[in-house]
């Protein structure tokens, strides 16, 4: 019980959040339900990334096999959940400027597009990770692609602002497009729900770095048992 803490926190949150958010959909577009998660997973999603980046460069100064395992499981992460996003933003593009018509995606837009290159850069990044066997040299490796990888980040943030798309703003100015999402209890159900899921981070990467400690572990005992025969 004391190990799921986080975990339980987490997810009786995401229940409760739900509820409101299904509340609210009641007299709003049923729409509103894919953007909290939307969001949220966008949130996780950068955030992820970014941490990842900080663990890559600390293990680059230090050579701490700790910060590597951090950073690798960050990513993983950090994967998942720009699946989601892509996933989810698909649906709000069908649900809004396709207008229920079948069209999910569309590649003029720019931030569909560069959110796919990040998703693929880092998917790149664990295929690269798993064709090299010495650990200390897989460390230093993905750190340095990890780095070099991170501008796809500030790229996919941006690229709605620099380039012409179809994805809102959410913009707190009365009669601009966007305004329907700054209400002060779209905001507060954004932002609980994004506490949850950053608690969810946590416990995963908590988690996933414990798997991986163990899965070095075997590996190890795995090679000394073959060189011993």
């Amino acid at each position: 019980m004391k190990n799921n803490l986080l975990l339980i926190v987490s997810i009786s949150m995401l229940i409760i959040n739900l509820f409101f958010i299904l509340f609210l959909a009641s007299f709003e577009r049923v729409v509103y339900i894919i953007f909290f998660y939307h969001v949220s997973s966008a949130w996780l999603t950068y955030f992820s990334f970014s941490v990842s980046l900080i663990c890559h460069l600390l293990y680059l100064k230090n050579e701490d096999i700790n910060w590597s395992r951090l950073g690798k499981c960050s990513v993983i992460i950090g994967i998942a959940f720009s699946a989601v996003t892509l996933i989810t933003g698909s649906l709000w593009f069908n649900a809004t400027s396709g207008g229920y018509r079948g069209i999910y995606w569309s590649w003029g837009d720019a931030r569909q597009t560069t959110t796919l290159i990040l998703f693929i850069s880092y998917l790149s990044y664990l295929f690269f990770g798993n064709m090299i066997e010495e650990i200390d040299k897989k460390a230093k490796l993905t750190a340095i692609l990890g780095i070099v990888l991170f501008p796809t980040i500030p790229l996919s943030y941006l690229s709605a602002i620099l380039f012409p798309s179809l994805h809102p703003r959410i913009t707190p100015i009365q009669g601009q497009s966007g305004y329907i999402y700054w209400d002060p209890i779209k905001i507060f159900i954004l932002l609980f729900n994004l506490f949850a899921i950053t608690i969810l981070f946590v416990y995963l990467l908590k988690e996933f770095v414990e798997l991986v400690k163990a899965q070095e572990n075997l590996n190890e005992l795995i090679q000394k048992r073959l060189e011993e025969e």
